[in-house]
C-alpha cells in the first residue's frame, strides 16, 4: 500500500503545480516552495546520509559535485546548454538512486514513520520534476523520467535488501554526495542559466 500512495504522491505533484501555474501569485509562490524543498531534501536527507555513510571524504566529493558544473561549464564555454545536460543527467542518476532508496524506505520493516515521510516528500519531487523537466525537455521526455522514478522505487521496494548487499555503502554515498553537489548548483542557477 505505501507503494501505491507514494506513486499517487508523486504524480500529483504536476497537477498540483500545474493549477497553480494559472495563477501568478500562487505560481511564484509554488517555484520558490519547489527551490526550498529541493534545497530541504538535499541538506536535510541527502547530504547528512551521504556524510554518515561516506565520512570525511564525503565533504569533498560534495565540494567536487558543487564545482564539477563550473569546470563543465568553462571547458563547454561556447556550449552551455550541453554541460548542462551532462548536469542533468547526473542529477537524474541521483534522483534514480534515491528513488530506490525511497522503494527500500517503503517496506513495512523499516516503520511506519519512515515510510509516510517517503510519502509525503514525494508529492515535492513530483512538483519539482514537472516544473524543471517539462519546461526543457517536454512532456515525452517529461513522463520517461516519471516512469523512471516509478520504477526505480518499485524496484527497491521489491528487491530491497538484496541490492543493499550488492552495493557498497559508502560508495552510493559518495555518489550521492557528489549529484547533491551538482543538485546544489541547479537549485542556486537553474537548469539553463547565464552566469
Amino acid at each position: 500500500m505505501t507503494l501505491i500512495l507514494a506513486t499517487i504522491a508523486l504524480l500529483l505533484g504536476p497537477l498540483i503545480y500545474a493549477a497553480g501555474h494559472r495563477n501568478r501569485l500562487l505560481r511564484r509562490t509554488l517555484d520558490v516552495l519547489i527551490v526550498l524543498t529541493i534545497a530541504a531534501i538535499i541538506i536535510v536527507d541527502i547530504v547528512p546520509e551521504a556524510l554518515r555513510h561516506g565520512g570525511s571524504l564525503a565533504i569533498l566529493v560534495l565540494v567536487l559535485g558543487v564545482a564539477f558544473p563550473v569546470v563543465l561549464e568553462r571547458l563547454f564555454h561556447k556550449a552551455t546548454d550541453a554541460a548542462h545536460l551532462v548536469i542533468v543527467a547526473l542529477a537524474a542518476l541521483g534522483l534514480l538512486i534515491h528513488a530506490v532508496v525511497d522503494g527500500f524506505a517503503l517496506l513495512p520493516e523499516t516503520g511506519r514513520g519512515l515510510a509516510h515521510a517517503v510519502i509525503l516528500h514525494r508529492l515535492p519531487v513530483g512538483m519539482a520534476l514537472w516544473w524543471a523537466v517539462r519546461p526543457n525537455f517536454g512532456i515525452p521526455i517529461t513522463a520517461a523520467v516519471f516512469a523512471s522514478v516509478i520504477l526505480a522505487t518499485t524496484a527497491g521496494y521489491l528487491v530491497g535488501e538484496s541490492i543493499l548487499e550488492l552495493a557498497e555503502v559508502r560508495t552510493i554515498a559518495l555518489l550521492q554526495a557528489f549529484v547533491a553537489g551538482s543538485l546544489i548548483h541547479v537549485v542556486a542557477f537553474g537548469v539553463k542559466h547565464k552566469h
